[in-house]
């Protein structure tokens, strides 16, 4: 399992693993500060769909962003949450 160098491949792939964990906690925290504190758009999510009404669903690693958009007021609310976990257990 060693290769040239003496590095074993179990080191590299961990290394890999937990950037690859650290970047998208790091991504998940921007876009929780930005959306709940600022009230501004996530920069690392994709917008997958969008309503009539001006409300989004944003994806990003692991996490997703909702945005409702309230026409009687005309105000936005983000609402932050997991891919698997349903809409109304937010963060």
């Amino acid at each position: 399992m060693k290769s040239v160098k003496g590095i074993n491949r179990r080191k590299v792939i961990a290394a890999a693993v937990s950037a690859v964990i650290f970047i998208s906690a790091a991504f998940f925290a921007t876009d929780l500060i930005r959306t709940k504190r600022y009230g501004l758009p996530p920069v690392f999510c994709v917008p997958v769909i969008e309503y009539g009404n001006g409300s989004a669903d944003y994806y990003g690693l692991g996490y997703k962003v909702w945005k409702d958009y309230h026409p009687f007021d005309e105000t936005v609310d983000y609402y932050v949450g997991f891919w698997l976990i349903p809409k109304f257990w937010s963060i």
